[in-house]
């Protein structure tokens, strides 16, 4: 093997530094992006659903040209926001189901979707106001409506999803914004919207004439 020179040894020992240099400046701007990014949700998540450039700074503890160096428009962090989407709904498509009827499934589905929904709300906000302004944002949010159908075309009988007036009114009546109406604009405990929801819910099957057993939700929708 060719040994190397004396000269081309030192002219490496020489360069080493400059790597070593570079490279620990990449990962300080990989943590300065990721505290930005950290500050932007954190933001969103205590409901403030277009923050600025400068809270974003302020609360990310570094300058405003840091920013803007990050990210060359709003248009970047926003994408953060269907991240977030994603990362909430998770255990909404994966955590596995004990029930066993496909009603109780549904129940139990609906169940989980309430209790995940409040944590969803201030980046679905965040989503609505910009979608318009975005087609990147706006094709999430139209593929979380579709993830949410498409759970519930899975749990149901086929019956129930080729009746289409019945699938779409099941599907407001279990959606972000049917919730987000009932805690905000009506002004419901979580408690009690999950009543109302699961209430509409048993209404709407009963009235279908493929259900047989309404009383299998009738216990699950007395609640407090």
């Amino acid at each position: 093997m060719k040994e190397t020179s004396p000269k081309a040894f030192r002219k490496i020992a020489a360069a080493e530094p400059d790597a070593v240099a570079i490279d620990g400046r990449h990962h300080r701007s990989i943590k300065t992006r990721q505290v930005i990014v950290t500050a932007f949700i954190d933001l969103i998540g205590r409901g403030h659903p277009s923050p600025t450039a400068e809270q974003i700074a302020a609360h990310a503890q570094v300058g405003l040209r840091t920013v803007f160096r990050h990210f060359d428009d709003m248009e970047t962090l926003y994408r953060e926001i269907t991240q977030r989407l994603d990362e909430l709904m998770l255990p909404l498509v994966h955590k596995h189901l004990k029930a066993t009827l496909w009603s109780q499934r549904l129940v139990e589905s609906i169940e989980r979707r309430c209790d995940i929904f409040d944590r969803l709300a201030p980046y679905h906000i965040a989503a609505q106001l910009h979608m318009h302004d975005s087609a990147y944002i706006l094709q999430q949010v139209n593929r979380r409506v579709k993830i949410e159908k498409d759970i519930l075309a899975w749990l149901l009988p086929s019956a129930y999803v080729e009746d289409r007036v019945f699938f779409e009114a099941l599907s407001m009546l279990v959606s972000l914004e049917t919730w987000m109406r009932l805690r905000g604009l009506q002004g419901l405990s979580a408690s009690k919207a999950k009543a109302v929801v699961l209430k509409a819910v048993q209404s709407l099957l009963a009235s279908h004439p493929e259900f047989q057993t309404p009383q299998i939700l009738a216990s699950r929708t007395n609640q407090p």
